[in-house]
């Protein structure tokens, strides 16, 4: 398993989205995505993506400047993306909700007919760093999500991101599903040979899918549990259910498998919110304020087995600072993707550390 540093993989990423036709914004924007995922230790949504969107985007790019705005008013925008990539269109979308926050107390942009944004826990640390809470959400991804009670597949992961600033250290970050786990984690289970555990993946025996092949092959017969699984798991589908009722129809998706018109919207709209801390208090007080917060809880004794009580954020920023400094671990399976898309796009491969 190569370690690769992370300049390499940058590098790489942006000169393999370049040679795939992106301008050379997009291509950075990208790669630095990416590559991060890695690096807060979100392997599901890092490189192992660099040759496979350069696949789609090899067939055809469309650009964040072609978007059009279905809707504009002081606090909010509805933008229909004409196909834009999803990463550069949500890193567009936070910095116009940040305008329109700073004039309007709240900042609302709502996205659809993009592609995949990737990790959502990079965009609201940015809103968050302007002195806002951030907030995203998504009914997008695949179908895998089951409701509580049953193994079909029926709604996305339903994913949200939540940051704010903080007075000692980068922002809080919270990012997570509404089911149990990230279908990239499935996938990423899959690409190192590894079973996935208990509490992940049930079949309609309700018992548990421990091979990533099963769940891969057997989509009719296999399915993510809501958050809180079979004990719990009614409160992470109705999470599920609330963010469809939100996302779907305020960002112009629609509801997955709703229908308007007799034209089907399978959802697949980002939601991206900004709230200007400002207009309420000091944001020094707010920051005094959750700084306590945070110092009285992860002050709690830790258990038998834990370090320490972290605070949101704080487990991917121990990341990061040891992956900067270690490198990160490509699988073999991914590495055998870049050695193709290398010769593919006329890109010369990371350098590795052996």
């Amino acid at each position: 398993m190569p370690i690769v540093q992370h300049r390499e993989l940058r590098r790489y990423g942006y000169e393999v989205f370049k040679a795939a036709g992106l301008p050379d914004e997009d291509a950075r924007i990208v790669s630095e995505h990416l590559v991060n995922s890695n690096l807060y230790g979100h392997d599901s949504h890092g490189v192992w993506f660099v040759p496979r969107y350069a696949q789609g985007m090899k067939k055809k790019y469309y650009r964040w400047e072609d978007r059009e705005v279905v809707k504009d008013t002081p606090c909010l925008q509805v933008i229909n993306g004409k196909g834009a990539n999803g990463i550069v269109a949500v890193t567009r979308a936070v910095d116009i909700a940040v305008e329109k926050a700073r004039a309007s107390t709240f900042g609302f942009v709502g996205l659809n007919h993009i592609t995949h944004i990737g990790r959502l826990g990079d965009f609201p640390p940015r809103i968050a760093e302007q002195g806002m809470v951030g907030i995203v959400w998504l009914n997008g991804g695949g179908l895998f999500m089951t409701p509580f009670g049953s193994a079909d597949r029926r709604l996305r992961p339903e994913p949200m991101a939540f940051s704010a600033p903080r007075k000692n250290g980068p922002p809080f970050m919270l990012d997570m599903t509404m089911c149990t786990v990230a279908g990239g984690k499935i996938a990423q289970k899959h690409i190192r040979n590894e079973p996935m555990p208990d509490g992940w993946v049930i079949d309609q025996n309700g018992d548990w899918v421990s091979d990533p092949e099963i769940y891969n092959d057997e989509p009719e017969n296999t399915g993510v549990v809501p958050l809180g699984g079979m004990q719990f798991g009614h409160k992470g589908f109705g999470l599920g259910m609330m963010a469809e009722m939100l996302v779907g129809p305020l960002t112009g998706a629609g509801c997955t498998h709703s229908k308007d018109g007799g034209v089907e919207r399978n959802g697949n709209g980002t939601m991206v919110l900004a709230i200007d801390i400002e207009s309420f208090t000091e944001l020094d007080v707010y920051k005094d304020d959750v700084e306590g917060l945070a110092e009285w809880v992860c002050g709690s004794r830790p258990l038998p087995g834990f370090d320490k009580v972290y605070a949101p954020g704080e487990i991917e920023q121990a990341k990061w600072a040891k992956l900067v400094e270690d490198g990160i671990d490509v699988p073999d399976g991914t590495w055998k993707e870049f050695e193709e898309a290398s010769e593919e796009f006329g890109v010369a491969l990371p350098g590795t550390d052996g």
